[in-house]
């Protein structure tokens, strides 16, 4: 790949990072980051997730993914049940108030995806969306090989 994809790759990295306000899409005023909030989401979407699923599919140190795990124990989001195929495996399920803690932060994202894109034409929109899938189906085929 040539120097200039490379740069312009970068670039717009950067745009859509700012634009999309990743670094505040969950944490406005949140105790939660956005990452934990995304950990969050992927325990209450997977049936028996486990923190080694999890540091893999984020590529998270499985150390930060335990500190974060006990922090959501602490704080009651989750609780873990022993796998009964394999002891050793705990799996994690989001109790009432992680589910409510999730359900507020997917509310304040939708809030803020809402103002991103207020004022845009309806057909700019789609126009948007089927861009975003179709990088979404070039790079998942990267990360599926």
């Amino acid at each position: 790949m040539s120097d200039k994809n490379i740069q312009e790759i970068k670039k717009f990295n950067r745009f859509y990072t700012r634009v999309m306000g990743l670094f505040n899409l969950y944490t406005d005023k949140s105790p939660y980051s956005a990452t934990e909030a995304l950990i969050l989401f992927e325990i209450n979407s997977r049936e028996n997730c486990t923190a080694a699923f999890l540091s893999n599919y984020f590529s998270i140190d499985k150390s930060y993914m335990s500190r974060i795990i006990k922090h959501f124990e602490k704080e009651g989001l989750i609780t873990k049940e022993i796998s009964k195929e394999d002891r050793r495996v705990q799996h994690l399920h989001l109790t009432e108030l992680g589910i409510s803690t999730l359900n507020s932060l997917a509310n304040r994202a939708s809030g803020n995806v809402e103002t991103m894109i207020e004022g845009i034409p309806e057909e700019q929109i789609d126009i948007l969306i089927d861009s975003m899938e179709s990088i979404q189906k070039i790079l998942s085929r990267i990360n599926e090989e």
